[in-house]
């Protein structure tokens, strides 16, 4: 069977489910002849053992079994997914599909399109920059969802609070990171106040360029202080390969925040009352 249809069977899988039992034996010409019927009268993957059992009339009634391969897709989407939890934690509710488009279309846009030409293979940089609360972490966190669930090596860190580890903790985490395939760091520029730091967040950048491996970063400087902080050696490196784009409007906490305190009644935009 070809993988599109396996996907096409999946998706119809998860929405149904059919009264048939997990043991059932089909009676099949040939293996492919099995699974194309189990694929037909598909139960629940959650519902299954993940084998398909037949029996081919030129071996009277032997039963064979094979693993099946929707299970082995839905298992391996299960798996997955787990591994977004694990990695992104809460931040794994934002995806591009409930992302706010009309805020920053050219942002969104650049960025799914970071995830379906498949950058990272490329080395392909993306830098996110642009005030508080404008969605960039939103963003980041939908890209690398995206990947992970495409099965790249993939992880996310944010460096703000590993500047808030010791000297050797620091160093060992910064170390891990170039190992991704494709790496997400949010907040860069927040540690930049612990100059110790600072030239292992530089090695990193040159690792990382070096393996020509992918990086989507965000960062709450303007795109001359961010130059400024990285200084010259570091901003040509990252201009061989990286697109930045800034995303502007009002701070996405201000309207969260409106919903969360409109038991209140009253006060003014700050939620302060005089």
């Amino acid at each position: 069977m070809r993988s599109e249809t396996l996907d096409q069977t999946l998706s119809k899988t998860l929405s149904k489910g059919q009264n048939l039992t997990t043991g059932r034996i089909f009676r099949a010409s040939s293996t492919n002849d099995a699974l194309n019927r189990c694929a037909k009268e598909c139960i629940k993957p959650d519902n299954c053992d993940g084998l398909v059992r037949y029996t081919v009339p030129e071996y009277g009634e032997m039963v064979f079994a094979n693993r099946c391969p929707i299970f082995e897709k839905y298992k391996q989407i299960i798996q997955r997914k787990a591994k977004v939890e694990k990695i992104l934690g809460p931040l794994a509710v934002h995806t591009f599909q409930n992302y706010d488009k009309s805020r920053n279309v050219k942002a969104y846009e650049i960025s799914r399109k970071y995830v379906e030409r498949r950058a990272w293979e490329v080395g392909g940089w993306l830098i996110l920059y642009g005030g508080y609360g404008t969605g960039k972490t939103h963003l980041l966190s939908a890209i690398i969802q995206e990947a992970i669930m495409m099965g790249v090596y993939a992880s996310f860190s944010n460096l703000a609070k590993i500047s808030t580890m010791g000297f050797e903790e620091s160093k060992s985490e910064l170390s891990k990171l170039v190992e991704y395939d494709l790496l997400g760091l949010d907040d860069f520029g927040i540690e930049s106040s612990q100059n110790w730091l600072t030239p292992h967040i530089f090695k990193l950048f040159d690792d990382l360029n070096e393996g020509k491996k992918g990086l989507v970063m965000t960062t709450n400087m303007s795109l001359k202080g961010l130059q400024e902080l990285l200084g010259e050696r570091i901003s040509d490196r990252i201009t061989e390969r990286a697109i930045a784009i800034e995303l502007t409007g009002e701070s996405m906490r201000k309207s969260l925040r409106k919903g969360n305190v409109s038991w209140a009644d009253g006060g003014d935009e700050n939620g302060i009352y005089r």
